[in-house]
């Protein structure tokens, strides 16, 4: 998948989902699906989107219902534009993010800030409301996401492997089940 045209796809479904809420979840969908479609690697993708749906689920729901923020409009665990957003962001790890997968120190860096840049964007167009001062609701994104992508990134790098692996296993003109 071209590079570009991944990014492209994820900043319109993150912008989408933060200004229009679910009705943007909604618009944002298809534009998932073209990425499925265009993608070489979609087998990987639908997992990886698995994956950090249920984690976005997980994170940013413990983040909700305690009281470190809120959303407009709301969800439980999350709302669902919130979740979409996760999806996108999943396309992006096999694809234009995908040189990070052996740099876990940088994919710490990484996500250290721009997991924190992100939400800091989303509450400034008024899509949540950190409940927190600004700079330690910050700090504790930025925990989170220092630890998160680079497991994220682990992950899909060793599933990459093992494929490898199996394929060269495989015996030329075999497929696998």
């Amino acid at each position: 998948m071209n590079t570009f045209v991944n990014i492209a796809i994820y900043q319109v479904v993150w912008f989408v989902c933060i200004r229009y809420g679910n009705i943007g979840g909604m618009i944002s969908l298809p534009l998932l699906a073209i990425h499925l479609i265009l993608s070489d690697k979609r087998k990987e993708d639908l997992k990886t989107m698995g994956l950090l749906l249920v984690a976005g689920m997980i994170i940013d729901g413990i983040l909700n219902v305690s009281g470190f923020f809120a959303f407009d409009p709301p969800g439980f665990p999350i709302p669902p534009w919130l979740m979409v957003i996760w999806l996108g962001l999943a396309t992006l790890v096999h694809h234009s993010l995908a040189w990070l997968k052996s740099r876990l120190l940088l994919c710490a860096l990484l996500g250290a800030l721009g997991g924190p840049i992100a939400y800091w964007s989303g509450v400034r167009m008024g899509a949540a409301v950190f409940n927190w001062e600004l700079l330690p609701s910050l700090l504790v994104l930025a925990a989170i996401w220092a630890s998160l992508w680079p497991g994220v990134m682990y992950l899909a790098g060793n599933a990459d492997s093992r494929k490898h692996i199996r394929q060269r296993r495989t015996p030329a003109g075999h497929t696998e089940r």
